[in-house]
């Protein structure tokens, strides 16, 4: 029986060595733990140098507004423009409105100047620039870039 036994066992291992084939075609697909470089909503302000980021920035087509909030530092950035389309848009023009608030300030920013650059408007994606100039909550200007931001 010892013998049967141990007869069974190498016939086992034979079996799963032979079947495992070492020459079989591994694809190996890299993960990557950082986003695609440049896509999403950065900014920066003049009470700080640091570039902060948004963690679901969009853009809604039927109100023309691109949004960007950050739960956790409550920043709000609310950007309603005349259009989406590619084209650069005035911040304080007559049908366009620009909005940022955190936590940290005491007020909201109020826009004096400046401009939303829409760059591509294509895939159901929004890409472009902005920079302003005005006051509010210790700040006195902002600028930043959203790139590939879904458009819902």
């Amino acid at each position: 029986m010892k013998k049967l036994s141990s007869l069974l066992l190498i016939a086992l291992l034979a079996i799963t060595s032979i079947s495992c084939s070492d020459d079989e075609d591994v694809v190996v697909v890299p993960v990557s733990a950082t986003p695609v470089s440049g896509d999403g909503f950065r900014w920066t302000d003049s009470s700080s140098s640091t570039e902060q980021t948004v963690n679901n920035p969009y853009a809604n087509n039927s109100f023309k507004t691109i949004f960007a909030t950050n739960t956790g530092s409550g920043t709000v950035y609310e950007i309603n423009l005349t259009a989406i389309a590619v084209g650069t848009y005035d911040v304080v023009a007559s049908g366009n409105a620009f909005y940022y608030r955190s936590t940290t300030m005491s007020a909201a920013f109020v826009p004096t100047s400046g401009s939303v650059v829409i760059t591509a408007n294509a895939n159901n994606k929004l890409t472009g620039t902005f920079t302003a100039t005005g006051s509010g909550g210790g700040v006195t200007s902002v600028s930043g870039s959203f790139t590939n931001i879904a458009i819902n």
